[in-house]
């Protein structure tokens, strides 16, 4: 439940006062979804990612009860946390100089760190519905 809970819940909140203001600086420093600023602005890119994690999140969701769905979320928000994971080596003054540097980390770089812990939990996901959706296709074809 929390994996779907915080994608529906970052979605919602990307287009927000909070994450308006850093999204653009993160979003350029990304090599995966750098284009999303200029295809479609700042407030594209907001409700772009908003909407697909929104997506994600309510597949990831649906599928306890239906694994090909869970595939399907488990997939995109494995492509999600790999863009937004990608960020982290390339974001500038991702450490905290004033108190030493590494291993203090400035609030956007702790910010994203979550989603390594996220894409992680995202490949479990895709494991466990493969194995659900193995296990559907052995009972029905015997």
């Amino acid at each position: 439940m929390s994996l779907p809970g915080t994608k529906r819940t970052l979605g919602a909140s990307i287009d927000g006062v909070y994450l308006k203001p850093e999204a653009p600086p993160l979003i350029s420093h990304s090599p995966v979804v750098f284009w999303l600023l200029p295809a479609f602005g700042v407030r594209g890119a907001g409700y772009f990612l908003a909407t697909t994690e929104m997506i994600f999140g309510s597949l990831i969701f649906l599928g306890y009860w239906s694994p090909r769905l869970g595939i399907l979320g488990a997939l995109g928000s494995i492509v999600t946390f790999i863009g937004t994971t990608s960020i982290i080596p390339f974001l500038p003054d991702g450490w905290a100089h004033e108190a030493g540097g590494f291993p203090i980390m400035t609030l956007p770089l702790g910010f994203l760190m979550k989603d390594v812990l996220f894409l992680v939990a995202s490949f479990y996901l895709l494991k466990q519905d493969l194995r659900r959706a193995a296990l559907e296709i052995t009972r029905t074809t015997t």
